[in-house]
């Protein structure tokens, strides 16, 4: 990515998407960015802070289309492992699950 990214600005990151909620420049002359992840959002954390100038050209510029499509990946793959779940539980001889 040549250039700083803007608050708001969606971004992949090695295998990841995320946007941007802050920017900041430390004393240090650095650019902090404060992301959310949609690996994050799955997990219940809390945005990342990732320092800009330590690898710029590992982060790019991404779109909406992008980050829509790994909050698909996220919830089939939770989907997926809740039914696997539930397919482990054992009903204790009532029929169903909620009996």
């Amino acid at each position: 990515m040549v250039s700083t990214p803007k608050v708001g600005d969606i971004i992949k990151m090695r295998a990841w998407h995320g946007v941007v909620l802050d920017v900041f420049a430390n004393p240090g002359g650095r650019t902090v960015l404060r992301v959310q992840t949609v690996r994050n959002v799955f997990r219940r954390l809390n945005p990342e802070f990732i320092e800009f100038d330590l690898a710029p050209d590992a982060i790019a510029p991404a779109t909406l289309d992008d980050l829509q499509q790994e909050v698909a990946q996220y919830r089939a793959f939770l989907d997926e492992s809740v039914q696997q779940l539930i397919g482990c539980a054992s009903t204790n001889g009532h029929g169903s699950a909620s009996s």
